[in-house]
């Protein structure tokens, strides 16, 4: 078990859960949403857009902001050093990326913080656990890279560098926390994987060097429903909900393969195999197919799109593209950290250029450098048929979702010591765009 203290929890309190609405951004990417917002356009135009509020943050994190009515939830980690984390070049040139990352030496605190998306004033903060982490972490990363999962009543917290999940009332007040296993990374690169809620469900993936598991937790209580195994090996990707020939589906992206699971039983529907890398980025899908590309140095970097409504192994023969399971597939086209979006009839990929595909054949529709060839970290984000893309550097790109790539506008936000990782979330009109010192709200 970890040792870490929680604060002033108190006994488990009975709830009833409820979904959050289509039009708050409850989870990474929106949950089923997949990037998609199903709310109203902003309510500036692209060239019109600008900050309405700016909220400095307590120490660092890459957890995607989350929103549910009026309220925003954030998770940070707070160190007694400044530990403020760095760009991807600047991180790679680090000394501690050389060998295995020291951990830190004083506890941390790992807080959740509840902000009004009007105002973005601070509503509350909690500290979640104090602890020292036992692993270190890449110089780029964070110890709160996971975002918070939240319904219309409570919030919940996945920590896995030290193995805390807790959850909340709206209030701030403690419901339950459970311990699970302290994450272990490849290379200590850190942890990344969020929760995902569905149903009364906590889904936390569980994939790092020692084992594998995809855990589903009940949110009354935390307890675990059931657990699914696989062979061990590190991935960073986030779990998502495919809703397949009516039925909906859980699937989790690791070292190696994919797995499609039942989400009330935990038994595999199908898995795609051969994939001689792991995940960073998450898969995106639609009523068509389910997406997934994924690279790292030294991999084929495969893309390949799974038809819906498939059973068992769905792994390609050697040589061969495609099968009546696989729709299309290809090489040397994977992404690196940022997960797809599908919008209509095409498949946007992103990191330092903008790869669009027919998601029909992998149809390759175009391929160009973003502006200033500078590094998107954090996942597109869009409402209708345009999309919102962070740069490193803060510049918000404004894109038109066509089969040829256009950026309306380009946007800088922040400072230029800052750096942006995280992922955006549109709500209420506004989107939330979340840097290493604070949180932006641009309307």
């Amino acid at each position: 078990m970890n040792r870490f203290n929680f604060f002033g929890f108190v006994a488990i309190v009975p709830f009833v859960w409820y979904e959050a609405s289509a039009e708050d951004w409850s989870q990474f990417r929106g949950g089923t949403a997949m990037s998609v917002s199903a709310g109203e356009p902003l309510k500036a135009s692209p060239n019109g857009a600008s900050v309405a509020w700016k909220t400095q943050l307590p120490g660092t994190g890459w957890s995607q902001p989350v929103v549910v009515g009026n309220k925003v939830f954030v998770t940070t980690a707070v160190s007694k050093t400044p530990d403020r984390p760095k760009g991807m070049m600047a991180g790679a040139m680090d000394p501690s990326t050389m060998g295995r990352a020291p951990a830190p030496k004083d506890p941390l605190q790992w807080k959740l913080i509840c902000l009004d998306i009007e105002k973005g004033n601070i509503l509350w903060e909690q500290i979640v656990a104090e602890a020292i982490p036992k692993y270190g972490k890449h110089a780029s990363n964070t110890y709160a890279t996971e975002t918070p999962a939240a319904s219309n009543d409570a919030v919940y917290v996945w920590f896995g560098s030290i193995g805390a999940m807790a959850a909340y009332d709206h209030s701030g007040k403690p419901l339950w926390k459970q311990e699970l296993s302290v994450q272990k990374l490849s290379n200590d690169f850190g942890t990344g994987s969020s929760p995902v809620l569905y149903e009364g469900k906590l889904f936390v993936q569980l994939y790092n060097d020692e084992f594998a598991q995809l855990v589903c937790m009940d949110t009354q209580d935390g307890k675990t429903l059931w657990q699914a195994d696989r062979s061990s090996g590190t991935a960073w990707s986030t779990p998502v909900l495919w809703m397949n020939n009516g039925a909906m589906e859980i699937v989790a992206a690791g070292k190696g393969m994919v797995i499609g699971y039942d989400p009330q039983t935990g038994s595999e529907k199908w898995r795609v195999g051969g994939l001689d890398t792991s995940f960073s980025c998450s898969v995106v899908a639609d009523k068509s197919g389910l997406y997934m590309g994924t690279s790292s140095p030294g991999s084929r970097a495969p893309i390949m799109a799974v038809a819906p409504g498939q059973k068992g192994d769905l792994t390609l023969a050697n040589g061969a593209e495609t099968s009546p399971a696989i729709l299309w597939s290809n090489t040397k086209s994977g992404a690196g950290m940022p997960s797809p979006i599908v919008i209509g009839e095409r498949l946007y990929f992103f990191g330092n250029t903008a790869t669009c595909y027919n998601k029909r054949d992998g149809r390759e529709l175009f391929r160009a450098r973003l502006p200033g060839g500078t590094l998107a970290a954090g996942c597109p984000v869009a409402v209708g048929d345009t999309i919102y893309l962070i740069n490193e550097s803060g510049k918000l790109l404004v894109m038109s979702a066509t089969s040829e790539f256009k950026v309306e506008s380009e946007i800088q936000i922040g400072s230029a010591d800052e750096v942006f990782w995280s992922t955006p979330a549109i709500a209420n009109q506004s989107l939330l765009v979340r840097s290493s010192d604070a949180i932006y709200c641009l309307r």
